[in-house]
């Protein structure tokens, strides 16, 4: 569970965050990114969830979950 992590910290840092997390979905493991950054959402996730009020309003690909949240 990685929960705004690219909020804080130097380019450096956020870009090793990047790294890792890239290279943990690559190994087949589920990593749920929580996040209003929605370039690192479409570069680094297949699927998005868009939540409002506490309700899921959007389940799907990414592209269409950033849209959608847009």
């Amino acid at each position: 569970l990685v929960d705004e992590v690219l909020a804080v910290g130097d380019i450096a840092f956020q870009q090793k965050c990047l790294g890792q997390m890239d290279k943990v979905a690559k190994q087949g493991r589920t990593v749920l990114f929580v996040s209003h950054n929605m370039g690192a959402i479409q570069r680094l996730c297949q699927r998005a969830i868009v939540i409002e009020k506490g309700c899921v309003a959007f389940d799907g690909g990414a592209s269409e979950g950033v849209r959608r949240y847009m």
